[in-house]
């Protein structure tokens, strides 16, 4: 309280505005910089991450009761796929099946969770910018958020559990049920061991399908820096493996990069021009003129027709 008494009233209004305080957080002012050292302060937005992965399900499960939860969705997802492609994407991939692609596909595919850690290091490497890194866990916050608030309203099965529910010929049960490596028990075949089941038997989040993260994390560093062909190849590669390993649909994988997308449009940029960034001036001054203004006046111009 002592700390927010002394600040002026223009620090005050800032604090009291969240959209405008974001630009002012990474502006010339610094606030946070300014009252706290930078090295306190700069592990906030890693923690706030962090904290989104492992503490919205628990306090979803506090506050509300078990019976009220939303119904796990098993068929809606793969209906809707069927309707747009004409198909199962996944499906197409069986014939592919081979351990070398079986040892790729996985290792490929945990790579994603090591992606906020490896990523930061690299853009500090290239860059000597903290306070992209900064703005970086600022946006995976936000993504991944948004994504497990609907994986939470919205529980999906994934894919390996549709399938395996065709092969049973009735539902599985999905309680008690835990994670599944799925395609990446091949994988683990090969060696001897139970790596990739172990891991994914201790996902906290088994129907989380929709939207998938595993390929929103991957894409928000991609945008940091989005001349470096080998982020795409590895967005790219995590697509493929998603669907080889029959973890997801491609419906799940298309809505987890238009949640980076949405975040990418309403967020606020730092008042800079980074280079190669989608969150600079350069580029949200593209979109605001190219996007997000002229769909602002064809919904103005629908509801007025």
């Amino acid at each position: 309280m002592k700390r927010y008494q002394k600040l002026s009233n223009h620090e005050k209004r800032m604090i009291s505005n969240p959209y405008t305080s974001l630009n002012w957080l990474f502006g010339k002012d610094q606030l946070v910089q300014r009252k706290f050292p930078y090295i306190r302060w700069r592990l906030i937005l890693p923690g706030l991450f962090l904290l989104s992965y492992f503490l919205i399900g628990p306090i979803y499960d506090l506050i509300v009761p078990k019976d009220l939860h939303p119904g796990i969705v098993v068929t809606g997802l793969p209906r809707l796929e069927q309707l747009l492609f004409g198909g199962l994407v996944h499906r197409l991939l069986r014939p592919l099946v081979n351990p070398v692609f079986d040892l790729i596909c996985g290792y490929i595919y945990m790579a994603h969770y090591l992606w906020p850690t490896v990523f930061p290091l690299y853009l500090i490497y290239k860059y000597k910018d903290p306070k992209r890194v900064a703005y970086f866990y600022l946006v995976l916050a936000v993504v991944a958020n948004c994504g497990f608030v609907t994986m939470t309203l919205y529980p999906s099965a994934p894919s390996w559990f549709f399938e395996f529910s065709l092969e049973q010929g009735k539902l599985l049960p999905f309680s008690p049920i835990t994670g599944n490596c799925a395609g990446m028990a091949r994988a683990d075949h090969i060696f001897g061991v139970s790596w990739f089941q172990d891991f994914y038997s201790a996902n906290p989040i088994v129907f989380g399908s929709w939207p998938s993260m595993h390929i929103a994390w991957p894409l928000t560093a991609t945008l940091f820096d989005i001349k470096n062909w080998f982020l795409w190849a590895f967005d790219f590669l995590i697509i493929f493996s998603a669907l080889y390993l029959e973890h997801h649909f491609l419906i799940d994988l298309i809505c987890g990069a238009l949640y980076v997308a949405f975040v990418a449009m309403i967020l606020p940029p730092p008042p800079c021009v980074w280079k190669d960034s989608v969150f600079s001036k350069q580029y949200y001054t593209k979109r605001k003129e190219k996007i997000i203004f002229p769909a602002l006046k064809r919904l103005i111009s629908n509801f007025n027709h």
